[in-house]
């Protein structure tokens, strides 16, 4: 598949119809749709449904899932700092184009994280970023994405983190796809967007709001900070093809 650009909805990696049948897999332990039976945990899917949740129930289940809404900026709760997009040239070449500028210590924090998860000092320069900042908190959201060329076997390799950069806990992780190798037509690897940044618990602190997207499978997770740590309080929602 040439025109692989991203391993991710909003950059259009596969053309997919959608399936009405309803799939045996739903029968089975879904790791990223956990049991979500007190009142907490209720409380913040319902916020998710209602702000990050359009047709429903769409694709081939869950049966109370939905397709994921991609909030605008202005109301993500983030403002853009910079970010990239890449095209496919006539020759099959991927192009990215880098708009906006990149902090040298928000560049040097994602890079040391993608040396430790095994990305060659070859790949630093075709690593391109996404980063937001925060309306209220002053945080700074970051993604560092890389993604290598189609090899001769329709392979190609990625990796990816997701950083918040605290002014008073200084850069966190949340999350990680260590250097690998992948198949175009069946990318067996999970890979995050960012949705948003919102209180989804009502405890008067915002929370981080990703995408998961695993093959054929796409899921909202919500993430809060305790004290400085990032704990996953809802994993959910979405849909599987």
């Amino acid at each position: 598949m040439k025109n692989l650009m991203r391993f991710s909805l909003a950059a259009v990696i596969l053309a997919f119809p959608m399936i009405t049948a309803k799939s045996t897999a739903q029968t089975e332990k879904d790791p990223h749709r956990p049991a979500c039976n007190d009142a907490p945990c209720k409380k913040i899917k319902a916020f998710v449904k209602t702000h990050y949740c359009g047709e429903s129930p769409y694709g081939n289940g869950p049966d109370d899932g939905c397709l994921i809404v991609h909030p605008t900026l202005s109301k993500s709760g983030m403002v853009s700092i910079s970010h990239f997009s890449c095209e496919w040239s006539a020759s099959d070449k991927r192009v990215c184009k880098q708009e906006g500028q990149v902090s040298s210590e928000t560049r040097g924090a994602a890079m040391r994280e993608m040396r430790q998860l095994g990305l060659p000092a070859t790949a630093e320069k075709e690593t391109y970023f996404n980063v937001w900042k925060s309306n209220t908190t002053g945080w700074i959201l970051a993604e560092a994405y890389y993604q290598g060329p189609i090899d001769k076997d329709d392979n190609f390799t990625l990796c990816q983190v997701i950083l918040l950069v605290d002014p008073n806990s200084g850069t966190i992780g949340l999350r990680k796809l260590p250097f690998r190798k992948a198949d175009v037509d069946v990318p067996r690897v999970t890979t995050w967007e960012v949705l948003g940044l919102a209180d989804a618990d009502s405890d008067g602190h915002p929370d981080i709001i990703l995408q998961g997207n695993a093959y054929e499978d796409y899921w909202v997770e919500v993430v809060a900070l305790d004290h400085g740590s990032p704990r996953t309080v809802f994993s959910g929602l979405g849909f599987y093809l």
